[in-house]
This record gives structure tokens, C-alpha cells and sequence, in this order.
């Protein structure tokens, strides 16, 4: 079975009815038909605002089974840190019960800023790995070079952590494997504004990426990768080509304009 869980990061973009909802698709069916393409989800939205439990419930109604929720830890953990970091932190992970128990909890995101520098918060990212229980599979995003040492690795590997793979401007992470899975992230520079179309040429960042998943990435037994409207201009169908690329079933886009859809999901790793 495959170990690739591909999907985009969010779903509730207006830009994408048209192309990929139906015109005049209602904000609240955008997750349900999102739901008949895709498997899995990185929450964006869940880093500035924590979901409510009723939000949560909301989600795991409207998705079929086996479907999995990556969700950002919120900014008040990883930018502000302030002294009310610890609070916030044990509110989303208690939270999260709804989906875990719905089986669609899939790995939460500790996602830290450019300014945030191994040579300085290295205390901080340990304190946070020891406050995140190892039931959660965790991901982080380092987007300093200075965090490039075997220190890091080794926090790292200890706690499980995968290191995210980004495909960003002056960000691109080692490959290291430092857990039982892989987190990529197809980004892009904020250049663009309109999210209906492909723009621009990603192929050969997203070829070399799964080389890296085939060579270092071999020993991960999953694979997430997910894909930002700003990468090439539309999050699914830049989805389609990372699948495309992996060998992966090419998903299709017009499922999510049809009437109805498949209440079940292949989730074997």
C-alpha cells in the first residue's frame, strides 16, 4: 500500500470555486467536497485561531472515515511564547481528543518563525518537545540554518519528531529522518494573489523532493506532503502533479463538483 498521505494546506479558498467547487458552492460544503478528493489536511487556520471543540466535532462529521487533520500548533506557542504558552498549549492538544478518537488525528505542526535561531532557543524548542506527549505525532519546522547541528538532530530523534521538509526560499531543511514519518511542505513566496490556476513550474523542486523521500527519506514508513496555494498558484491541482510525480493515483479534481461522494478512504500506509 502506499505510504504517501498528499493534500493541500486548507481548503476554504474562494478562488478555488470555480476551478475545483462548483460556482456558488457555500463555504460550509467546502471541507465535505474537499473531503471526496483528498485524505488528508493541513489546518492552517488552526495557527491563528485554536478550533473549538464544536468546530472539531464539525470536521470529523463531515469527512468520511480515515481521514486525517494535520493542524498547526497556534502562534501564541511558537512566535509569541509568552508565559501563557504553557496554558495555551495543553487547551489545543486536549482538544484534539475529538479527532483522535474519530481516528483522524494525523500529525500536529510546531511551526516556528525565520527569527526563531538554534544558537539562542535551543532551550525553548527542548522545553517544547518535553510538553508535547509522544501519543501525538509531532512535526517541526526550523527555518534557521543555525539549527543545522547534530543537537538539533539528536532533540529530534529523541523526542520523534519528524523535521519538516519545505520547499520555500532560503528554508530547505537537511534530510534528515528523525521519526517514524515524513512531513513536507510545498511552499512559495508570497508574490501571487489569485489561487485559481497553476501559474507557475514547481516540477523540478517536486521531482528532486521525491528523490530525497526514495534516498534519505527511505527508512519513514509514511510520508505527508502538502501543498500551498502560493507554491504554483492552485493547491489541488499542484497536489495532482506531486502525485503524478511520486507515481501516486493522480486524484480527481472534478469529484469534488459532482453530487454525493465516497464515505470511505484507503488509509493503509
Amino acid at each position: 500500500m502506499s505510504r504517501y498521505w498528499l493534500g493541500c494546506s486548507g481548503w476554504a479558498y474562494d478562488d478555488w470555486v470555480g476551478p475545483f467547487y462548483p460556482a456558488g458552492t457555500p463555504p460550509g460544503e467546502f471541507l465535505e467536497r474537499y473531503a471526496r478528493v483528498f485524505r488528508t489536511v493541513e489546518v492552517d487556520s488552526s495557527f491563528y485561531r485554536p478550533p473549538t471543540p464544536f468546530l472539531l466535532k464539525r470536521w470529523a462529521d463531515r469527512t468520511p472515515e480515515g481521514f486525517r487533520f494535520a493542524l498547526k500548533v497556534p502562534r501564541e506557542v511558537t512566535h509569541e511564547r509568552s508565559t501563557a504558552s504553557s496554558e495555551v498549549l495543553a487547551r489545543f492538544l486536549g482538544s484534539l481528543s475529538i479527532l483522535r478518537d474519530r481516528g483522524k488525528l494525523g500529525p500536529i505542526v510546531l511551526q516556528f518563525p525565520g527569527s526563531f535561531r538554534g544558537d539562542r532557543n535551543f532551550p525553548a524548542l527542548e522545553r517544547l518537545l518535553a510538553e508535547i506527549p509522544e501519543e501525538f505525532s509531532l512535526a517541526v519546522e526550523l527555518r534557521h540554518r543555525s539549527w543545522w547541528t547534530d543537537a538539533t538532530r539528536r532533540a529530534l530523534e529523541a523526542r520523534r519528531a519528524a523535521l519538516v521538509w519545505a520547499v520555500q526560499p532560503d528554508a530547505e531543511a537537511p534530510p534528515w529522518v528523525t521519526g517514524a514519518f515524513l512531513y513536507a511542505r510545498f511552499l512559495g513566496d508570497r508574490a501571487l494573489e489569485r489561487f485559481d490556476r497553476i501559474q507557475r513550474d514547481g516540477r523540478a523542486e517536486i521531482v528532486a523532493m521525491h528523490e530525497r523521500f526514495e534516498e534519505e527519506g527511505r527508512p519513514a514508513e509514511v510520508v505527508f506532503a502538502f501543498s500551498n496555494n502560493h507554491y504554483m498558484g492552485f493547491g489541488p491541482g499542484t497536489t495532482a502533479v506531486v502525485a503524478e510525480v511520486l507515481g501516486e493515483p493522480i486524484p480527481d479534481l472534478k469529484a469534488a463538483a459532482r453530487t454525493g461522494g465516497q464515505t470511505t478512504l484507503d488509509v493503509s500506509p
